[in-house]
């Protein structure tokens, strides 16, 4: 992981990722798949019936089986809610996960929708004018929904950001939000206020948002690309070929659009699996087995990506492979058949 720690400003987008993408850079490859999990997370701990997390800030990541075999180091600081349902946390890399990361990397990441009231605001398209974000004069039109669930968590993330900002301000600090679906919206949103309302100070903000939906007009992506003036702001969009949910708002009616650069993976090339419809497509670790085996042709597991295929299984029962459970995380009597070894790879007992 020594590269990542020498080439981090790159790999956050300080060149918008030109070179990059195309093929893709395996340390950059690397890293999305390292954030995609760190959202991910989220998702795995949330408990359906207290809509609360299952793990403490303390052994989150313990809970989340991101310990074993991996470099990356976080702690939990703050949990993060709105409409009263635990939404994500803001995390902070320790000195040693500061060693591999090459700098203080402060981490917000956002889940995707769970509950009914959250489909509800999924729903309710109609454009918003985000004047309490970007001031009186903005043009940024936003989905009213997702502009309303940010608005509701909005204090919490900008001051628990400001929080580590000025406790670690003399030394070399970078933010990241993360977020997926849903959290994706909630993400890109997060990092523009945060350099919108100058909470980043002089340091670096970048999203990485996975399967995300269009989350505002015309007016939104002129306010990034205004934001991102000086390099402070950078946002790269992960979107799977067959998932339906980055074509949504249409913009039919209001002129939605995505902002930032993109990164298209195509799990419809993947001989591993046998469930290509566009539900499994949008799947979180689905995406991430994208990201493992995009080429520029076809598709290719490298081993010095890192990465578990039978993370697939999840929650979905998508491999092709007899060997790994369906649903093995979800499922109780699965669950009980899968063990994670030392080096972070998860095996049928």
């Amino acid at each position: 992981m020594g590269s990542i720690a020498t080439r981090w400003r790159k790999l956050s987008g300080e060149s918008n990722w030109q070179g990059l993408l195309h093929p893709l850079d395996l340390d950059l490859r690397r890293y999305i798949i390292h954030y995609a999990q760190r959202v991910g997370a989220v998702g795995d701990l949330y408990d359906n019936k207290t809509k609360k997390p299952s793990a403490s800030k303390q052994d989150f990541f313990e809970k989340a089986c991101l310990i074993k075999g991996n470099e990356f180091k976080y702690v939990v600081t703050h949990f993060l809610y709105a409409e009263s349902a635990w939404f994500g946390y803001v995390a902070v890399a320790p000195d040693d996960g500061k060693a591999v990361l090459g700098r203080r990397d402060i981490l917000v990441a956002w889940r995707g929708t769970k509950t009914d009231s959250e489909w509800i605001m999924n729903a309710n398209a109609t454009p918003k004018r985000a004047t309490e974000l970007f001031g009186p004069t903005t043009e940024a039109m936003v989905h009213s929904g997702f502009l309303s669930l940010y608005t509701n968590a909005r204090k919490q993330v900008l001051d628990a950001v400001s929080e580590l900002v000025n406790k670690y301000q003399n030394e070399e600090i970078s933010i990241t939000v993360t977020g997926y679906s849903l959290g994706a919206a909630l993400a890109t949103l997060t990092a523009m206020d945060i350099v919108a309302n100058k909470r980043n100070k002089s340091f670096m903000v970048t999203a990485f948002v996975y399967g995300g939906p269009r989350v505002g007009t015309t007016g939104l992506k002129k306010e990034f690309k205004n934001l991102g003036v000086g390099g402070r702001l950078h946002l790269l969009r992960i979107q799977n070929y067959s998932d339906t949910v980055p074509q949504v708002p249409t913009n039919t009616i209001y002129d939605y659009t995505h902002v930032g650069e993109v990164l298209i993976v195509d799990t419809g090339k993947s001989e591993y699996l046998k469930s290509k419809d566009s539900a499994s497509a949008h799947e979180l670790n689905v995406y991430l087995h994208g990201i493992a085996g995009v080429q520029e042709t076809g598709f290719e597991l490298e081993d010095a990506v890192y990465h578990d295929i039978a993370l697939v299984n999840k929650y979905l029962d998508c491999l092709k492979d007899p060997n790994i459970p369906p649903n093995w995380w979800d499922v109780d009597e699965n669950r009980r058949k899968m063990v994670q070894k030392d080096d972070g790879y998860w095996e049928k007992k």
